[in-house]
């Protein structure tokens, strides 16, 4: 009798190639999980929020917050600005993997696309009415202050002399707009910097569905000082002003409230 010989199993090693593939696939679909529905790093940068959140502020933002909640007022919330396209343009240029993952057509390469993410305060809530008389904010008919509002221009622009418009409704000006109402699932939204904030007097209501999350702590800031007025504040954009950045120790790890 012939005996057979116990066959040994091979067990395929994988090509070096395909590990690193594998390994490659697996962190970015890690890393996309914690980008979209866990935590999200980002950097502040421009004084729309001052001097709550400052230029130069790395912030790490808690998206699991809005899962489970609304907003509420006064709350600091980040969102996907509404005027920025939802899609890369022009259009036909780019095809759809998944999610945020485009393909450019142009260069066969994957891109990453979404809107830029934008930091304000909740100010108007869903059936509040909303109106600005000489920079003061009112919510439905009384004053609402609450103690982070900055101005750096002493001006204030009449309600006749404004140039904002939503859908070619003539809104007023930057100090005196209004009044609106809050529809049903949108938020009126503004930087706690007034006088140079593009926020809801803008470009209007934030839908509720574009808000991500809200920032929780600053792990490390390093920047100019906060400018002191408007003159400042258009120097430096035309280049005429410029300061020496510094590490600013005392707002690391700071929470945000």
């Amino acid at each position: 009798m012939f005996r057979r010989k116990k066959e040994k199993r091979i067990k395929r090693k994988k090509h070096i190639i395909q590990e690193y593939v594998e390994a490659i696939l697996f962190a970015f679909v890690v890393a996309m999980l914690i980008r979209n529905y866990t935590i999200q790093t980002f950097k502040i940068p421009s004084s729309s929020m001052e001097t709550t959140l400052l230029i130069g502020d790395f912030l790490i933002g808690n998206k699991v917050k809005y899962f489970f909640d609304d907003p509420m007022r006064e709350d600091i919330v980040i969102f996907q600005y509404p005027a920025d396209p939802e899609e890369p343009e022009p259009r036909d240029n780019f095809a759809k993997i998944i999610g945020p993952v485009y393909l450019d057509k142009t260069k066969w390469l994957p891109i990453w696309h979404q809107r830029k993410n934008v930091v304000k305060r909740v100010i108007g809530m869903p059936g509040d009415k909303v109106e600005i008389i000489d920079k003061d904010v009112y919510i439905n008919d009384k004053l609402f202050k609450g103690g982070y509002e900055q101005y750096i221009d002493s001006r204030i622009i009449p309600y006749e002399a404004g140039r904002i418009y939503w859908d070619e409704k003539f809104m007023g000006s930057r100090d005196n707009f209004g009044p609106v109402t809050v529809p049903e699932d949108v938020y009126f939204v503004m930087g706690d910097n007034r006088d140079v904030s593009g926020d809801s007097r803008y470009w209007g209501f934030l839908p509720r569905k574009s808000i991500t999350g809200t920032p929780g702590i600053i792990y490390m800031s390093i920047g100019e000082p906060p400018y002191k007025d408007i003159r400042e504040y258009i120097y430096k954009k035309q280049g005429r002003l410029r300061s020496q950045s510094e590490i600013r120790w005392k707002r690391f790890f700071k929470l945000i409230n």
